[in-house]
């Protein structure tokens, strides 16, 4: 009961945000759509949803320190906490999911957007947007049923995990001092320059196995979008954990 009453207390905090973020979205693709219709000119847009993994991973980061104390100061558990957030954002991002689908149905009536799905797992990869032959678009959304609910629970499970990530990148910060916040903010930088120098000296069978095995778990190759989905929940539940075992000696803070 106490994890229901808190993830309702969640809910209530992050409505007011997501609100005003879908405000600001749908007069920013209005203005595009109107201009795009103005000028004569043929354009297009993709992956306008990103800018929802964007705002939910921004309220991830913010999404626990206020709400931590709140609870402390309510004598409620770290466990209560911790399921009553997860608890929270399913219901948010699902809602997200649908009301990105339909905002896209409806702009690509005006302007031609294939979603991030179209174009790694719809006919976007076999026709591309334009035929510069007969200059003219070449690409037709589908809204079929599979589409449809494919993209739903796509979108929803990128969502989850990328508050997910949020959330725990935040509760690093939170745990750390000063010396490991700076370890922590140079090392995913430091490790890219490292990879990125490494590649060349790597075997190239290494190379092909990675990147075949990236291709399974996603499903690029075979377009399975619930590989992905299922990729999206395993990492998910992992940052789950990392989650849970930061936050079982965390202490509230002003």
């Amino acid at each position: 009961m106490k994890s229901l009453k808190l993830a309702k207390f969640h809910i209530r905090m992050m409505l007011p945000s997501t609100m005003i973020y879908y405000m600001i979205f749908i007069m920013v693709i209005s203005f595009l759509a109107v201009s795009n219709s103005n000028s004569g000119q043929n354009s297009s847009s993709s992956g306008l949803e990103f800018s929802t993994v964007v705002f939910l991973f921004i309220m991830g980061l913010n999404a626990f320190k206020e709400n931590f104390n709140f609870s402390q100061a309510n004598n409620l558990s770290r466990k209560a906490f911790f399921s009553g957030l997860l608890l929270a954002i399913l219901p948010i991002a699902f809602l997200m999911s649908i009301i990105d689908l339909v905002i896209n149905r409806i702009y690509n009536i005006f302007v031609p957007s294939p979603t991030n799905y179209d174009m790694i797992y719809g006919t976007f990869r076999d026709t591309g947007m334009f035929d510069w032959n007969t200059m003219e678009y070449v690409w037709k959304q589908s809204n079929t049923f599979f589409t449809l609910s494919s993209t739903v629970i796509w979108q929803f499970a990128a969502y989850v995990l990328f508050f997910a990530l949020g959330v725990v990148i935040t509760m690093v910060y939170f745990r750390s001092n000063n010396l490991v916040k700076v370890i922590v903010s140079v090392a995913p930088i430091a490790l890219l320059v490292l990879l990125r120098n490494l590649v060349g000296f790597l075997p190239k069978t290494w190379l092909l196995s990675f990147g075949a095995f990236i291709d399974t778990i996603f499903g690029w190759q075979t377009r399975n979008p619930y590989m992905a989905v299922l990729t999206f929940f395993i990492l998910s539940l992992f940052l789950a954990g990392c989650f849970y075992l930061l936050l079982r000696k965390a202490e509230a803070r002003e």
